[in-house]
């Protein structure tokens, strides 16, 4: 009764699944799925120019629309490293437009979304529209989290997270760093993944002003720098950078700057927007330890082209207060008044707090040099409340770390809640259809598994007649061996009425003979001793009959109580004397060696007659070979269906003259039929 419970709700569960879960499956193996998974993972950052060569091949291999548009998405990613932002906004649209106008979405639909949204948010991020950033950011989290695409989630709270940063949301920001890591420990992701939350919890932390924490998490991503691809340890030494840069320890700043500047400046095609920030951080360095200024200038206008090109707001902002800064170090007040003027319009709004200190403290020192003191005054009152919110901000930071441990537990057990009281209310649901449900799975499982069982019990039946076929065919030739031979051993015993004791032993034998064969007639296996004594009776017996040739038994190990198919030796030896003897220039010999082997016996029956083909037609139906050693085949193929290890029989021409046969008789073997 268990067992048809367990069968129902099996079946119920299959039925269930197989229809979502067939299309699925499907798109995960096909060859242009997974190349595109493959580029969007791994090639796409480092190799631009062979990933856009293999998103070509993967479009071309697309079975369908869905492929091609998985595609599409991840070539929006493309485009984004090449700064090719309106053509990668056109994929994006394509693709939302072709996934969110399906009936039903499968996991690769919502992973296309997912990378789609992930995108928009970093184009909008990029163009200072950090709160549209932020909703697509988390459209992305919601559609990997219903396609199941969990390890994609971290990239995109770490993303979410900066987007916060800008917001002036340092809570939050640590929050999403947190979530992030959260979720690789969940996930057991590999070290790649919780190398980027740690980097991005540092630069949490020096905002934050929380060195010894910033320099914790540094330290645990720290060691493994030498594995890391070229962007990771770009963005681990630029938070170096930064940790000391705040701390105002510029030499040891300087010194991180200088590990990483030249390596990335190799690649700086690749990495145009990295590149693009080493050489502002080189000029803010450069400001800071008065030194290379003309150097400074020259990297500063070439970073302020570049996000320029690619509407980085915050950059740009940052960039230009830098240019002010250097201006007034080198005493050129014409362009730092110019400066002054370009920027006095530039919005604050979506810009970190600390930029705009930075700024102010320029301003301030501007319109102190040209003795213009109630601006400055005026920018120091606006000052003050930005400095309060500073450390508003770091009195605040204490309870929120404390409050993200709790935040990162309750909302597993909220979203467990959530599930439950979910599942609570399709419960009624549930209830009113499961009589009908199981009631038709009911009637299909019984059909299916009466009809499995008429099928099960006809090949049962099959092969248990081809067992019983085979036994026959055995048992015939056990209790036919060799009539000729035993007709005419009778015939000159009769005639002759012996009366010699080597004659009384051989009429002895040759019952003993006759005897042993009526007994092995019905048994299927038998001791290899017993058939080792049969073989050698009959032997003797035909060699007492005037037969010239010889006969040697080798045997080592104890092996005597091994189990064998009766007649697998016999067989083998009559053959060779029957044909392999027949018109011998020379004596005839058979060699017969048992040898213990690592899982079994090995038996070699060597002779030096002619070489035979075992299955080759004859003319002479009493002369046929291949009977006996065909149902030997037969027989071992039949019992080798039921065990591991397997018997083996080769018959091998000698490489000169006669035939040689290797046996192989494993000693965990079954000659049981079930």
């Amino acid at each position: 009764m268990k067992s048809i419970i367990y069968l129902l709700c099996a079946c119920w569960i299959a039925c269930l699944l197989s229809t979502g879960c067939k299309h699925s499956t499907d798109y995960e193996k096909s060859p242009s799925v997974q190349l595109t998974t493959l580029i969007q993972d791994s090639i796409i950052r480092y190799k631009p120019q062979e990933a856009e060569m293999l998103l070509a091949k993967a479009k071309q291999q697309a079975q369908d629309s869905t492929e091609y548009y998985y595609a599409e998405a991840v070539h929006s990613s493309l485009l984004m490293t090449r700064q090719q932002e309106d053509s990668a906004f056109y994929y994006i649209n394509r693709c939302e437009k072709f996934c969110l106008s399906l009936p039903k979405l499968l996991p690769i639909h919502y992973l296309t979304l997912g990378i789609a949204e992930n995108n928009k948010a970093s184009l909008l991020e990029n163009s200072n529209h950090p709160l549209s950033a932020k909703t697509a950011y988390e459209k992305a989290i919601q559609y990997y989290q219903r396609g199941n695409m969990h390890k994609r989630l971290p990239n995109v709270y770490n993303n979410l997270g900066y987007v916060y940063y800008t917001l002036n949301d340092l809570p939050m920001q640590a929050y999403c760093y947190k979530k992030a890591l959260f979720i690789c420990d969940s996930l057991s992701l590999p070290q790649i993944y919780r190398d980027n939350s740690y980097f991005m919890l540092a630069f949490c932390y020096v905002q934050l002003k929380n060195y010894p924490q910033a320099h914790y998490y540094l330290n645990k991503v720290y060691p493994q720098i030498n594995d890391m691809p070229l962007y990771n340890r770009y963005f681990l030494l630029n938070t170096f950078v930064n940790f000391y840069y705040y701390q105002k320890k510029y030499e040891e700043s300087w010194s991180y700057l200088m590990k990483i500047f030249d390596e990335v400046a190799q690649h700086q095609n690749d990495m145009p927007s990295e590149y693009a920030t080493l050489e502002a951080n080189y000029a803010d360095l450069s400001i800071k330890l008065n030194k290379d200024l003309n150097k400074a200038k020259d990297y500063l206008q070439k970073a302020k082209a570049y996000f320029q090109s690619t509407k980085v707001a915050i950059s740009i902002y940052y960039i230009m207060t830098m240019e002010l800064e250097l201006a007034l170090k080198q005493n050129d007040l014409q362009t730092a008044a110019s400066l002054v003027q370009q920027i006095s319009h530039d919005s604050t709004v979506n810009v970190p707090i600390n930029y705009q200190q930075r700024r102010n403290d320029v301003l301030t020192e501007y319109y102190k040099r040209t003795g213009n003191y109630s601006k400055a005054l005026a920018i120091l009152a606006a000052q003050l409340p930005i400095e309060d919110s500073i450390r508003s901000e770091e009195h605040n930071n204490y309870v929120a770390e404390l409050d993200l441990r709790y935040k990162n537990d309750t909302t597993h057990l909220k979203n467990r809640i959530t599930i439950t009281n979910q599942k609570n209310e399709i419960k009624t649901l549930q209830l009113e259809i499961a009589l009908g449900v199981i009631l038709i799975l009911g009637l299909v499982v019984y059909f299916i598994e009466y009809k499995r069982r008429v099928k099960k019990n006809q090949q049962q039946e099959f092969k248990q007649h081809i067992y019983e076929i085979s036994k026959l065919k055995m048992q015939n030739i056990r209790e036919k061996i060799s009539p000729h031979f035993l007709f005419n051993v009778l015939n000159n015993e009769i005639n002759q009425h012996p009366e010699s004791t080597s004659e009384h032993q051989r009429l002895i034998r040759l019952t003993r003979l006759l005897r042993k064969g009526l007994d092995l007639s019905n048994r299927f296996a038998i001791p290899l001793s017993e058939e080792l004594d049969f073989v050698s009776n009959y032997v003797a017996l035909l060699q007492d009959t005037g037969k010239q040739f010889t006969f040697s038994l080798h045997k080592n190990g104890n092996v005597d109580d091994l189990q064998i198919p009766s007649m697998m030796i016999q067989i083998p030896v009559e053959n060779a004397i029957k044909h392999g003897f027949a018109n011998l220039n020379q004596t005839g010999h058979i060699d017969l060696i048992i040898e213990e082997a690592c899982r079994g016996v090995t038996i070699h029956i060597n002779n030096n007659g002619h070489k035979y083909s075992p299955f080759a037609p004859s003319n002479n139906k009493l002369e046929s070979t291949g009977t006996g050693l065909r149902i030997i085949y037969q027989s071992i193929q039949l019992l080798n269906t039921h065990n591991k290890e397997k018997i083996t029989f080769q018959i091998l021409p000698g490489q000169e003259e006669g035939t040689a046969i290797s046996i192989f008789i494993p000693y965990q073997y079954s000659y049981e039929w079930q």
